[in-house]
């Protein structure tokens, strides 16, 4: 379709009413994060019972995998790129967040926004990007619109889990295809991100009475001799930099002795660590030099064990999918694209890992992530929604 065609149709179509009603609609449903993580039945609910209707009920077939996922897809009649477009349905938990689910409209001015914005947990993160993806895909079933190549879009169960296993699934299992990315993310093109490898120190000593703690190895000290050794390496592990993502990082995120009784000396001590990563960096040699750095801790045993994974991502500003995002953004917004890199994990990593070229783009607004003032600029993602749907008609 010719892009000025294209843009006419969206500008026609798509109206700011109707972003507002979706984001409402998406945060005042509760899908939260929990020690049941993906599995979650009020995440897999909010699949199951909010956007899988919405969408066929604008004629867009869907399917629910088996981990919950949920994958649409609108054939293409041209040599266009496989476009996939993916959201999440996890959100942070409410903590001390007042009114978390309300979906009220407030005004921006407070947050330094202009305009409406809609109030309410997972907003800002995940809500305001899936509601500006669905639409997208709602305009082009209305339309019955001719696409260039398949649009292909998922909601994962994750959002908050901190591993690539449930958008693995949906790749391996659904066997879902695509040229190109984007992945849920702020109103800048995401060009990189850090990885993560999360790795558990095991300490084990010798059970004892602690009325006797001479007769026992307390793992607690063990655990304490080994961050003494890690300390030099607290926060930045090495002496590498990227320009845009600064340098990798390590942090202990947990402690817990064992067993859990009155009276007892543990005798084992695990210690979760956060290893960041940066472009180029190998898990296995980041686990290498935190062996090396604990080493011997007589008469405590230690071992270290390989947790959760997510691959650190890099595109240039000349990749293909990173060149049709700006003319989009140019075409529909009327300025050029800025540029942006997370410290955070996500999964576009793994999109680029898998050879789909993948970048991030979306309403993230990561001042209000997992604070007590979540909200989304429905000005935001009503630019967000078109910019999708100009990515969906021509690229």
């Amino acid at each position: 379709m010719d892009p000025g065609e294209a843009k006419g149709l969206i500008e026609k179509d798509l109206q700011y009413e109707e972003v507002k009603r979706l984001v409402v609609k998406l945060v005042q449903r509760p899908s939260p994060q929990t020690d049941l993580l993906e599995e979650e039945p009020q995440v897999l609910a909010f699949i199951r019972e909010v956007i899988k209707p919405d969408l066929e009920e604008a004629g867009i077939p869907t399917v629910i995998d088996e981990k919950g996922n949920l994958i649409a897809s609108l054939k293409g009649k041209g040599e266009g790129k496989r476009l996939l477009l993916v959201s999440y349905a996890m959100n942070a938990v409410p903590s001390t967040m007042q009114n978390p689910y309300s979906g009220a409209i407030v005004d921006g001015t407070p947050y330094e926004i202009k305009g409406e914005c809609v109030w309410g947990r997972g907003a800002c993160e995940q809500k305001g990007s899936l509601a500006a993806m669905m639409l997208a895909l709602k305009l082009i079933a209305k339309r019955k619109l001719e696409l260039p190549g398949d649009l292909t879009f998922v909601t994962s169960t994750a959002g908050e889990s901190g591993k690539h296993d449930s958008l693995n699934y949906v790749l391996r299992d659904g066997k879902v295809q695509a040229d190109w990315g984007i992945i849920d993310g702020p109103p800048q093109i995401q060009l990189g991100n850090k990885g993560r490898i999360d790795v558990l120190v095991v300490v084990r000593g010798r059970q004892a009475h602690s009325s006797r703690p001479w007769e026992g190895a307390n793992a607690i000290e063990g655990a304490v001799k080994a961050l003494e050794r890690l300390r030099p390496l607290m926060p930045y592990p090495t002496d590498k930099t990227h320009p845009q993502l600064g340098r990798a990082s390590l942090t202990p995120t947990s402690i817990e002795s064992l067993p859990k009784a009155t009276h007892t000396i543990p005798s084992e001590c695990r210690i979760l660590l956060d290893r960041r990563l940066l472009p180029g960096d190998e898990s296995d040699q980041a686990i290498k030099d935190l062996e090396q750095a604990i080493g011997n801790l007589d008469p405590f045993s230690v071992e270290l064990q390989r947790k959760d994974f997510m691959y650190p991502c890099e595109v240039p500003k000349d990749a293909d999918v990173a060149v049709s995002l700006r003319k989009a953004i140019r075409t529909m917004l009327g300025r050029e694209a800025e540029y942006s890199y997370s410290t955070a994990a996500n999964d576009t990593g793994l999109l680029n890992v898998k050879g789909i070229q993948a970048v991030n783009y979306g309403s993230r607004d990561i001042r209000f992530q997992h604070t007590d003032h979540d909200l989304v600029s429905i000005n935001s993602v009503f630019e967000a929604a078109r910019v999708f749907a100009f990515m969906a008609l021509h690229r």
